[in-house]
């Protein structure tokens, strides 16, 4: 059953109980409030016949009632009102019944001590009766028994009901084509996704975007959310096309000297010194390679795969990693200020290749006889590293950058050759799977500062 259709029926379903619940307590309260009145009219007509007979001459008969009395009794039945008057023992003494059309006599009851209210059936017509009693100076005399036909009183509250249902009914019905046309309209933002997502599946073209909507509700929302998926998809497929790019550009050359060199190698008469060359010339390029490859495997995982989470002593770390640098690296003057007893959660080997390449970084683009310096601070629950140096530096347009797969600035090239610019790409995806951060400062000719913070190690308890 299509979503819009059971929209419609749940609205409808929901529309009918709460029509349904809203009748019947309308019913109630009216049908009530209805018998309410006619019970206070009731009172009211026995008050006002009772007040008329007084002063009563005790006992209450016919014997002993006067004229004037008999006079007051015939201008209220007159009126219209139905009673009787009926003395202690039930006798029937007066009734207003045998007045008008109707010839009926309301059934006998005894004198009841208090007022009282009952329905009872009159020569086949429902009455309602109010049983009065007739009281002077503390004494009881009688009774006066008032009655109402419910005929009125039915049918009004039939009358109510039956609108009431009916015009439910009505409503219901009528509002079934609105809640329709409304429910299509709530559901156009989700239909006009499903067609972008089957139409970009079929023709792959992510450049699509569902049109935002003004409205600023949750079909908004679910627009804006799909077009930022679309659109995150996007820059994916364009990443991954230019990794693929990339990275082909750069196993290219390592192939084409393999080849070149193995071209040479058949030559029998290829004296040895050269064949000796080749091959050394193959083992560089197979190692560098081999290194690539690494490298694009490490960052083709996604999120944390493979990245260990146990203490690490980031200290000695860095302490090794300057030590191995100064071992290799004659031509720079290497300052570390390395503070005691940073641990942090991870993996102790990427933490290590992450730092390896900051420094080897700043090796490569400082010129002989510049500075190297490498600080480790604990500071707020978090171990930062400084690499600062004083090389060529980078441009304010290629800063945004450094951080891109395979990405080179003209001058760094022109200042070192060799590389892929996969180095500090691999540094952000090391410290961001370690919840770190890493950011860049740099001047044009004056140098340039890595600061990577990582969360400080949370000791457990022994």
């Amino acid at each position: 059953m299509p979503l819009r259709l059971r929209l419609t029926i749940l609205y409808v379903i929901l529309l009918a109980g709460s029509l349904g619940v809203l009748t019947l307590v309308v019913y109630l309260v009216t049908a009530s409030r209805i018998s309410s009145n006619l019970d206070d009219r009731l009172r009211l007509e026995g008050d006002a016949i009772a007040t008329t007979l007084q002063p009563i001459d005790a006992p209450l008969s016919a014997q002993t009632m006067r004229t004037n009395q008999w006079l007051r009794l015939d201008e209220e039945a007159s009126s219209g009102i139905l009673f009787q008057v009926r003395n202690l023992e039930g006798t029937l003494i007066y009734s207003s019944f045998q007045r008008g059309s109707l010839d009926l006599g309301l059934p006998e009851t005894t004198t009841p001590q208090e007022p009282l209210f009952a329905t009872a059936d009159v020569g086949g017509q429902s009455f309602r009766l109010q049983y009065q009693p007739i009281i002077q100076n503390g004494e009881m005399l009688g009774s006066v028994v008032v009655g109402e036909s419910l005929k009125n009183r039915d049918d009004a509250v039939n009358l109510i009901r039956t609108t009431l249902v009916f015009g439910g009914l009505a409503v219901v019905l009528v509002t079934n084509v609105p809640a329709y046309l409304l429910a299509g309209r709530v559901l156009d933002p989700v239909r006009r996704v499903s067609r972008l997502a089957r139409d970009i599946e079929r023709t792959a073209d992510f450049s699509r975007r569902v049109p935002p909507s003004a409205a600023g509700d949750e079909m908004a929302e679910l627009t804006a959310t799909f077009n930022s998926m679309i659109g995150r998809v996007e820059g994916m497929l364009e990443t991954q096309k230019a990794f693929l790019a990339d990275s082909s550009h750069e196993l290219r050359r390592p192939l084409t000297v393999l080849r070149t060199n193995i071209d040479i190698l058949r030559d029998p008469s290829l004296p040895a010194e050269e064949r000796e060359a080749c091959l050394q010339e193959m083992r560089t390029e197979a190692e560098a390679m081999s290194h690539l490859l690494s490298d694009l495997l490490l960052l083709s995982r996604e999120g944390r795969q493979e990245i260990e989470h146990a203490p690490v002593d980031w200290s000695s770390v860095c302490e090794l990693a300057t030590a191995r640098l100064r071992a290799q690296d004659r031509r720079h003057d290497l300052v570390a200020e390395i503070a005691a007893g940073a641990r942090v959660q991870g993996d102790g080997k990427r933490l290590g290749q992450m730092l390896w390449n900051l420094l080897e970084n700043a090796a490569q683009y400082t010129p002989e006889g510049g500075r190297i310096a490498l600080h480790l601070r604990l500071m707020d629950g978090l171990a930062r590293l400084e690499v600062e140096d004083t090389g060529i530096g980078i441009s304010g347009e290629d800063l945004p950058h450094i951080f891109d797969r395979f990405f080179r600035a003209e001058h760094a090239r022109a200042f070192h050759s060799e590389g892929n610019g996969l180095g500090l790409a691999i540094v952000k995806y090391i410290v961001e799977a370690h919840d770190g951060h890493v950011e860049v400062s740099s001047e044009p000719g004056r140098g340039t500062t890595m600061v990577v913070d990582l969360p400080l190690a949370v000791e457990s308890p022994p």
